[in-house]
């Protein structure tokens, strides 16, 4: 489904967990890899320009390792605001999706820290995979769940999950009302709209629930134990692109699985 991965890089342990991440990706069709170091702006000591050529160094023998695994790798370094020069740098090299790691490992490596993987979130054009990293690493996807609102800005969230689905042992929709629109009518719209979406992906399971959708998709994410969750964000554009949305920033921060953030089509 993807093809081409742009795959923010640190030195820290937390990179190991990402690493393998891509490795997954390739045994589903990833075929080429470029790899970015931020020099990070915000602190200008850490790391130093002088140390670019042990950056280089380690890109190199990087992309080597994944390379004799099958995929095309290349690397670049780079010098600014980390969420700004990935999402800048997916887009000068037509990566359609970018990966980076969401928790930090070390004050001193900060890509893995929250606040650079939500300035990510809030920038991106393209779909954004953020993998948890800690002790253990996740890499399998049997289970895929969709959080969709059944809008606009939510169809290319479900095109990309219905690729998905078609790869996990399941598949999983839901549709979280709040207090607000939990009447009568707005539940027959939502369960209409994830019949039509069963359809077309086989063995789908639906659910609406009600209540305040941040704290109910987390509690469903965890009770069902899903290795990747998959919901939209609105599109960029000057307007929007520094609002990611209440839902999807909270299951950036709350989550200790894959998110995949999946912009409104044609922003």
């Amino acid at each position: 489904m993807f093809k081409h991965a742009l795959i923010g890089i640190d030195f820290s342990p937390a990179w190991p967990c990402v690493r393998r991440r891509v490795e997954a990706l390739r045994d589903s069709g990833l075929e080429r890899a470029t790899l970015v170091y931020v020099l990070s702006s915000r602190y200008p000591a850490v790391p130093e320009e002088s140390h670019r050529a042990w950056y280089e160094q380690r890109l190199t023998e990087e992309a080597e390792q994944l390379g004799a695994s099958g995929l095309d790798v290349d690397w670049q370094i780079r010098t600014g605001e980390p969420g700004g020069e990935l999402v800048a740098a997916a887009d000068d090299t037509g990566a359609d999706l970018l990966l980076i790691g969401s928790r930090g490992q070390s004050r001193f490596h900060e890509f893995f820290l929250g606040s650079i993987a939500l300035d990510t979130a809030r920038l991106a054009g393209l779909p954004l995979w953020l993998e948890p990293v800690g002790e253990e690493c996740l890499a399998s996807d049997r289970t895929v769940l969709l959080a969709t609102d059944g809008s606009t800005a939510a169809k290319s969230a479900e095109a990309v999950f219905a690729d998905l689905a078609g790869q996990a042992q399941r598949a999983l929709a839901v549709t979280v009302l709040d207090d607000a629109g939990s009447e009568s009518s707005a539940v027959a719209e939502a369960k209409s709209h994830l019949a039509e979406l069963s359809e077309g992906i086989a063995s789908l399971e639906t659910r609406v629930a009600e209540g305040d959708p941040r704290r109910a998709l987390t509690e469903i994410a965890n009770a069902e134990n899903v290795d990747l969750l998959v919901l939209g964000k609105r599109g960029r554009n000057p307007l929007q692109q520094l609002l990611l949305g209440s839902v999807a920033e909270a299951a950036c921060r709350g989550l200790d699985v894959p998110v995949l953030l999946v912009p409104e089509e044609g922003n």
